[in-house]
């Protein structure tokens, strides 16, 4: 049984539960601050989101953190952070909106310094509903964290996943 496990996961490249298949001559990633481009949302939206980032990576890989230069590099900037009526009921004359929509959009560019055919140039946006009495300055960090970790989650399975 062990040799048939040994088999199962040897061969090209490093395999992870994942389901990331990193090349062996892959050691390192450098990820950027993303600049909040958006104008929109709470002081420390840069930082929650790059860090975000950083730690999902170096949690789901065994790549070194660089701070430039990386054998695999992902920088970009925050595109959007909006809330948006997603629901809207009508109350005697006037329409108010049940639920709002906050929506934390990032443009990811992503290089492979050993395979520029894994290189790309994408947007990425994620949303989630909240009461129509939560206010836009009071949403909690931890909202927005979860809001960037699932961008995350995303551009780790564009980047290394290839989904």
């Amino acid at each position: 049984m062990s040799c048939l496990l040994l088999l199962l996961t040897s061969g090209c490249g490093v395999y992870s539960f994942t389901g990331v298949n990193i090349s062996p001559d892959i050691r390192t990633i450098s990820i950027q601050n993303f600049e909040n481009a958006s104008g929109e949302g709470p002081a420390n939206l840069t930082q929650v989101v790059t860090n975000t980032f950083k730690e999902y990576y170096q949690r789901n890989t065994n790549l070194n953190m660089l701070q430039r230069e990386g054998d695999l590099q992902v920088e970009g900037e925050i595109v959007s952070f909006s809330i948006t009526p997603a629901a809207v009921q009508r109350e005697g004359d006037f329409d108010r909106a049940s639920l709002n929509r906050l929506t934390l959009g990032v443009k990811v560019r992503f290089t492979n310094t050993k395979n520029s055919e894994d290189d790309f140039d994408q947007t990425f946006s994620i949303s989630q509903d909240f009461a129509q009495d939560v206010d836009i300055n009071q949403i909690p960090t931890t909202a927005i964290t979860q809001l960037a970790e699932r961008l995350a989650i995303d551009v780790f399975n564009k980047s290394l996943a290839n989904w």
